[in-house]
């Protein structure tokens, strides 16, 4: 955990659209490829239903302005934000598999795809993973 929070200020530093800008996450996985499961999601679904929905309605997570923050942007970045910003009323506490069931439904509630295999919890691997609000286009699959 305390790698985490290390790791959470290195990137508050970084511009509005952090890494992905400058490449990190231009060539990465995307959400759309399935990165997390079901289970995963349940699990974060409960979790919401505890600790998030009476500060956040699914709107918050789901409208315009979130897709605007958050597209394109390496999955670590809001894996790092919400850690470090979130409950409010006591940010970081909750703990890192926490914090990864919740980013899972995030993706749920996004319409993102679930996959076979668990969304992995260390930041290298988030690191790799684009966030992206866009459908697949088959043509391109080619």
């Amino acid at each position: 955990m305390r790698l985490v929070l290390c790791l959470t200020a290195g990137l508050l530093a970084l511009p509005a659209k952090g890494a992905a800008q400058n490449g990190a996450a231009d060539s990465a996985r995307s959400t759309r490829a399935g990165v997390y499961t079901m289970e995963q999601a349940a699990r974060g679904s409960e979790l919401y239903a505890l600790q998030c929905v009476s500060c956040h309605t699914a709107a918050t997570h789901t409208g315009p302005a979130f897709v605007a923050k958050w597209q394109d942007r390496a999955l670590w970045e809001l894996f790092a934000y919400m850690h470090s910003e979130m409950p409010k009323s006591d940010p970081g506490s909750l703990s890192d598999s926490e914090y990864l069931v919740l980013l899972t439904y995030l993706l749920k509630m996004n319409g993102m795809p679930p996959g076979l295999e668990a969304l992995p919890g260390d930041s290298l691997a988030l690191k790799k993973i684009r966030i992206d609000f866009k459908p697949i286009d088959p043509s391109n699959d080619r």
